[in-house]
């Protein structure tokens, strides 16, 4: 092997480390921003949860008003037949 060859693959092994290099830099920032993706999306998902809580909440209370109009209804509608 000459001196040029082992030069040569030197230059492309240190090109080649350099390369890894970046790979696992960007492979390190992935991770990060996979980390923060699934903490966004549990976030969400918190979130979504909180506000079927809260549209069953109101669905809930929204029938109770809704059963004590129809009962006043009724009751008027009934006091109406009496006087008539």
């Amino acid at each position: 092997m000459t001196q040029e060859t082992i030069d040569e693959l030197l230059e492309a092994i240190t090109l080649l480390l350099d390369d890894l290099k970046d790979i696992q830099e960007n492979s390190y920032q992935m991770d990060q921003l996979m980390d923060q993706l699934e903490s966004q999306v549990n976030d969400v998902e918190i979130n979504i949860h909180g506000l079927e809580q809260n549209a069953q909440t109101l669905n809930d209370r929204l029938s109770q008003v809704l059963e004590c109009v129809m009962s006043r209804a009724k009751e008027q509608i009934d006091s109406y037949k009496v006087i008539s």
